[in-house]
């Protein structure tokens, strides 16, 4: 007689154990990565918008019927990044109150905005503004926008005291 090769049911039972196991260790691992990945993402999305607000301020070169056509012939205007903290968005408006020019960006659902310091709103490029914006995530993983008073900004992912 041959004898029949087979698994045991402890060895499955093994085998599923540790697979459970395993899977119990990565998978809050693996949302804690993706949630990090997100709040990472809309911290460069951020600086970007500053970025462009700041170069078109500086450069003289926006054009306002690039976003509206109705605007076409329009000297150019300051621009301004408006936040809303509490709503959880922001865009870009010009003459600091106006129209937005940009589409609204909202962070995700769960996400937060606050504003620490002395930082105007909205957010002048041809002063100062002393403070730093945090943007949380659902999961409580925070970054930071930085102003110094001159006019510059960084993005940092350091805990900082408020």
């Amino acid at each position: 007689m041959k004898s029949q090769g087979g698994f045991a049911a402890i060895e499955i039972i093994l085998v599923m154990l540790i697979i459970s196991l395993l899977a119990t260790v990565a998978l809050p691992n693996m949302a804690k990565m993706v949630d990090v990945a997100a709040v990472d993402y809309e911290m460069k999305i951020f600086l970007s918008t500053l970025d462009f607000a700041k170069a078109s301020n500086k450069n003289a070169q926006f054009k306002p019927e690039i976003f509206d056509r109705t605007l076409a012939g329009q000297t150019g205007s300051p621009l301004f990044l408006q936040v809303n903290y509490d709503k959880g968005n922001y865009q870009i408006v010009k003459n600091g109150n106006g129209k937005g020019i940009n589409e609204l960006h909202e962070f995700p659902e769960g996400f937060s905005i606050t504003k620490n310091g002395k930082l105007n709103n909205p957010i002048e490029f041809d002063k100062g503004n002393d403070g730093h914006i945090t943007i949380t995530s659902r999961y409580g993983v925070n970054r930071y926008i930085i102003f110094d008073t001159v006019g510059r900004w960084s993005g940092d992912i350091r805990e900082r005291k408020n």
